[in-house]
């Protein structure tokens, strides 16, 4: 994907990027927050995205006994399906990585590029 350097304009190949919010751009690590990405936004490999986010917010819950419990008391469950907390938190990671890929889709209010 394309983005643009904000400091020089450069407008550079974003080879990868990583849950700690870098990116490698010719070779170099730079944060995210110092370029400005475009380009197509159908591109984007949304169920990698999502995989990428559920595990980010299942690793979140595993930290909080608070947030674990709060997932298992919202878990559904189909009929003689037994009650596990992996199935609960499972379900609950992926319920914030839906709603946080359905809100980048749409696009936001703060000057970001909208769809």
């Amino acid at each position: 994907m394309k983005a643009r350097i904000k400091t020089t304009g450069e407008i550079v190949e974003v080879d990868d990027l990583y849950d700690d919010g870098t990116a490698l751009v010719k070779d170099k690590y730079l944060k995210v927050s110092e370029l400005d990405f475009f380009g197509d936004f159908e591109t984007i490999d949304w169920e990698q995205r999502r995989y990428e986010l559920a595990k980010a917010a299942m690793q979140g819950i595993l930290g909080d006994e608070k947030e674990i419990n709060f997932a298992c008391s919202g878990a559904e469950y189909k009929e003689n399906e037994i009650h596990t907390v992996p199935k609960a938190v499972a379900q609950y990671a992926t319920a914030y990585a839906d709603a946080l890929i359905e809100q980048l889709k749409k696009g936001n209010n703060y000057g970001s590029r909208t769809k």
